[in-house]
């Protein structure tokens, strides 16, 4: 495994296309999207590792959702001067939004674009939603209805055991997410599941009071994880950003 304090542990050269900055959902990672990197002419995909991840495993885990929106809001500025493109899935989505709205505070690095997928928009509920203080066994459950997790691994207690902890702690960094006061100047893409158990395509919908420019909203085939199932997905991320920027 790589160990590194860098927040972008999987960066392709010479860069190529449109920065776009990925943010991943609650047990995930930035390998999480290492297999979109380099490989679209028009997107050069920069998955973000959180401190404490993976990659960034020797680092103190933040958990707090302000604090590292500013943190990676500085990070991002560091190595971009061109306008950027934030995308971000489930959790990601949030984090996403919480680093734009630092970006344009700070007025350093242009928001091309947010783009959304598989989360309500800020400051909404959704009815049935998991909190940390229900616990690992409905934890579990979550990640049933959700899909994503393989049944055999779900099927493994010494497994489950392992994972069960990280991805509860992902979830409370989550609820540390308060931010919806910001109305972005960047335009705003928000992609939804038609077959997404966790929500449909009017919560996706609510994403259009957070910008001041366009919005759009897209429904594409599957569930919870389908930008990250279909093998077709940055191909219509790519054509959508395009429609959506020109």
């Amino acid at each position: 495994m790589i160990v590194s304090r860098d927040p972008f542990p999987f960066v392709h050269e010479p860069r190529r296309g449109r920065l776009v900055f990925c943010f991943h959902h609650a047990g995930g990672n930035a390998s999480s999207y290492r297999p979109w990197v380099g490989i679209h002419p028009d997107l050069d995909v920069i998955p973000v590792e959180l401190p404490g991840k993976a990659t960034r495993m020797k680092q103190p885990w933040v958990g707090d959702f302000s604090s590292l929106g500013v943190h990676l809001a500085s990070e991002i500025s560091r190595i971009a001067v061109e306008p950027v493109v934030l995308y971000g899935h489930s959790m990601g989505a949030a984090m996403a939004y919480q680093v734009a709205a630092c970006l344009q505070g700070a007025a350093r690095v242009e928001v091309a674009a947010l783009v959304v997928a598989g989360r309500q928009a800020p400051g909404q509920i959704l009815e049935g939603e998991y909190h940390s203080s229900m616990g690992l066994a409905a934890l579990k459950q979550e990640l049933v209805i959700a899909g994503g997790t393989p049944a055999e691994i779900l099927a493994d207690e010494a497994a489950m055991d392992l994972l069960l902890g990280p991805i509860q702690r992902d979830y409370m960094l989550h609820e540390s997410f308060e931010h919806h006061s910001t109305i972005l100047d960047a335009p705003i893409l928000a992609f939804a599941g038609n077959q997404d158990p966790t929500l449909d395509s009017e919560a996706m919908r609510l994403w259009s009071g957070f910008t001041r420019g366009r919005f759009r909203l897209v429904t594409h085939d599957g569930g919870h994880f389908f930008p990250l199932e279909d093998q077709g997905f940055l191909d219509r991320l790519a054509e959508e950003l395009e429609d959506l920027l020109r």
